[in-house]
């Protein structure tokens, strides 16, 4: 095909039409955005940057408004999937759930298609039909109407376990009778066969899911005689076509599962298309990021807000550098009241490095008292940090015939010190006549003493209790 200069010169003054009117209608306040959507729009001539702007403004019907990178991705989709909408003038459409509608039904219309190529008809005449289902999808349309466990999507995500550990040791075929129907015959117009591959032992299962050793009546010498000469291929094929199903349609929740038989090239693939779906959450992160690159990582990390648990980040931590994990919890502040995790990178991080997190995350959403404490202590200062350094604060309680019991070292800004208090107080409570007392020191002054009986504490170290030591 032969591109004439005067076609080139057309499409960039329709391209650059088209930007300087978005640009008028919207005000020059706004070139930077109109700028950074026309890089993205994916027509190559601006076809949907005023919607793509508009939407961004505020100024579509969207209750709220929409991130302008998420309605860039679903812009992207809708241009992908073009062919199989019915209403492709965006400029109709509302606000951008409306859109991402249009695409998950075009989305959807895609997958049956795939799905239908999931399944390898073994046999049919004028009776019967019989469909070896290689996928989860294939499974559940071909045994659509019946109660088998591996034909249904109960699971969480819409998946299928049980077809998935059947399958390491069976195959399954769907034997379809095309004079009966569900309505007449419930239990018998559908039938499932297991075939087990180590034995070849059949068992066949009615639309009801009750299990027989003994195959259909209907079912014709001739179409069993298919079955049993295709099921040495079935395996092969099986396997095959289910990676082509994950190729075609990959999930995150699925990738752990086919990794190992994926070349680094699919995995490339996979990770691409995942990493561009406008629904890939960060939960799905932990699924991937053994094959991620830091570039990835951090476009992922960038996409988070409130998403990532504490469970989530044990996972990834050993696949993120520190800088990734500061990057999570700059976005994520509820980590933090899981106090286990919230201790455990509090010795990982630098003061200084607590220190800039604390500016940036969300105190408010730290709700779990330990955690409370010591987010305060990461609020500190290096002056505030040294000068909390320079003093050490005990604790004791106190009784007319025994002056001094249980001498403890406990830090204001230790989550750990308040419950030693709080074990005094339940003592104080049994103990008639007693008291808990504090004092603060320089730093470390009290160390030696620590646990010590009245006997074993020098007379000097024992007035000094009396004397500064005040009553909590």
């Amino acid at each position: 095909m032969k591109f004439k200069l005067s076609q080139i010169l057309e499409s960039n003054i329709l391209l650059e039409g088209r930007k300087e009117d978005v640009i008028k209608k919207y005000g020059e306040e706004h070139t930077e955005l109109i700028q950074l959507l026309s890089g993205v729009d994916p027509s190559g001539n601006n076809k949907y940057l005023d919607w793509m702007v508009k939407t961004s403004l505020g100024k579509n019907d969207d209750t709220q408004v929409p991130p302008s990178d998420m309605v860039a991705r679903v812009v992207d989709n809708f241009h992908k999937q073009l062919a199989r909408i019915k209403n492709k003038d965006i400029n109709s459409y509302k606000n951008l759930n409306d859109l991402e509608s249009a695409v998950d039904i075009a989305l959807q219309k895609e997958k049956e298609k795939l799905v239908s190529k999931q399944a390898k008809k073994v046999f049919e005449d004028e009776d019967i039909v019989i469909y070896a289902p290689m996928t989860v999808e294939a499974s559940c349309k071909y045994g659509a109407g019946s109660q088998w466990c591996i034909a249904s999507t109960s699971g969480a995500n819409n998946t299928n376990n049980h077809f998935d550990d059947y399958s390491r040791h069976s195959n399954f075929y769907f034997l379809i009778n095309k004079n009966m129907n569900r309505a007449q015959n419930p239990r018998d117009y559908k039938y499932a066969l297991q075939y087990k591959m180590n034995d070849g032992n059949m068992t066949w299962w009615d639309a009801n899911d009750n299990s027989s050793s003994n195959k259909p009546s209907w079912l014709s010498k001739k179409a069993l005689d298919s079955i049993i000469a295709f099921d040495p291929k079935h395996k092969k094929i099986k396997l095959g076509a289910q990676l082509q199903a994950y190729l075609d349609a990959p999930s995150a929740n699925k990738y752990v599962t086919f990794r190992d038989v994926m070349t680094p090239q699919q995995k490339s693939v996979v990770i691409k298309k995942l990493l561009s779906l406008p629904k890939f959450n960060s939960s799905d992160f932990k699924h991937l990021v053994v094959d991620l690159n830091d570039s990835q990582k951090d476009e992922i990390i960038s996409r988070t807000k409130d998403s990532v648990t504490a469970q989530d980040l044990t996972a990834l931590k050993p696949s993120l550098n520190l800088s990734q994990m500061l990057g999570i919890l700059q976005r994520n502040s509820g980590i933090l009241n899981n106090y286990t995790v919230m201790t455990e990178l509090s010795d990982l991080f630098s003061d200084e490095q607590k220190f800039e997190l604390s500016k940036v995350m969300d105190g408010k959403k730290i709700n779990n008292t330990d955690s409370k404490v010591l987010f305060k202590k990461w609020s500190m200062t290096p002056e505030e940090r040294k000068k909390h350094g320079m003093s050490s604060f005990y604790v004791f309680l106190s009784s007319p015939d025994k002056h001094i019991e249980s001498l403890t070292k406990v830090d204001p800004l230790d989550p750990e010190s308040y419950r030693k208090i709080n074990m005094m107080k339940l003592r104080k409570e049994v103990q008639k006549n007693t008291e808990i007392n504090g004092i603060k020191t320089e730093a470390n002054l009290l160390d030696d003493y620590i646990g010590a009986d009245l006997g074993d504490i020098p007379i000097e170290i024992t007035e000094l209790l009396k004397d500064k030591s005040r009553k909590i």
